[in-house]
């Protein structure tokens, strides 16, 4: 998260808690329900948070408290510290909250989160994205390096073979050599031997 959007995450949580006492001041079960949670998300405990919140809907289905722990269901999950954050889960229940005609205890506050969240969603795709090309560009070094390796072993292995070859001919040359030499030396001895001989005078 860069620091902008996580001081923005952070003001609108500060404003969001400011508000809560006066929401609906008469409704004894909400105001413990969110205090609840609240208390749960400041010890790092978003999974029971999150729980006490969904309980609370599903027991007062269609009532204006209920419409609210969308909202606050989404500041947890945009929480830094919570490991089991997500963007988008936030970015769904705050269209939802937004979305409905009821009136919004916390309208202000879910408008600049969803900004806020869909700037950090299409960031945290761009990270994606260069990290995949990153690891695209580190493995197609790699595979170069390793051909340029590969090239490289072969084309001294072709000169070894080469210079073996090169051994090799300049051997049998010699060996040829030496035996014209013999032939040469063969030839000459026959060929004094054959030569007549002359009388003495």
């Amino acid at each position: 998260m860069t620091r902008g959007l996580a001081l923005l995450l952070s003001l609108t949580l500060a404003s969001g808690c400011a508000s809560l006492g006066f929401a609906h001041p008469g409704n004894r079960d909400w105001n413990n329900a969110v205090n609840d949670a609240q208390a749960s998300a400041s010890h790092g405990d978003f999974e029971t948070a999150d729980s006490i919140l969904t309980r609370f809907a599903r027991a007062n289905p269609g009532s204006k408290e209920a419409l609210e722990t969308a909202y606050w269901r989404a500041v947890f999950k945009l929480d830094p510290s919570n490991k089991s954050a997500s963007v988008q889960d936030a970015m769904a229940l705050l269209d939802g909250y937004l979305a409905d005609k009821r009136p919004h205890q916390h309208g202000v506050e879910a408008t600049t989160l969803r900004r806020a969240a869909g700037q950090l969603d299409a960031l945290n795709k761009l990270a994606a994205n260069a990290s995949t090309q990153a690891k695209d560009a580190t493995t197609t070094a790699a595979n170069a390096k390793g051909a340029a390796a590969d090239a490289k072993a072969d084309a001294k292995a072709a000169e070894a073979n080469a210079a073996a070859t090169a051994d090799a001919k300049d051997a049998e040359i010699k060996r040829l050599k030496d035996e014209l030499a013999k032939a040469n030396t063969e030839l000459d001895r026959i060929r004094k031997r054959l030569s007549p001989t002359k009388p003495p005078r």
